[in-house]
């Protein structure tokens, strides 16, 4: 069986993560339980090969982005 994943994008670490759907929502659950911000964001959800094959594909811009911000401090 295929366990659904997601792939979580972080603006501010400019940074990728996947992980378990499961596993996202109880951070998520506890994050509110504790009245906590949460950084991740989901920008895919897939079996964990589809969400690296995403990941592969949003990596350069994510390089770009992080070149642009070094160019402009």
């Amino acid at each position: 069986m295929n366990t659904a994943h997601v792939l979580l994008w972080s603006q501010s670490q400019c940074a990728l993560h996947i992980e378990p759907v499961a596993d996202m929502l109880s951070e998520n659950r506890q994050a509110y339980a504790d009245d906590r911000r949460m950084d991740y964001v989901p920008i895919y959800i897939g079996v964990e090969a589809d969400c690296r094959l995403a990941a592969d594909s949003v990596r350069a811009t994510m390089h770009a982005r992080q070149d642009a911000r070094r160019d402009h401090q």
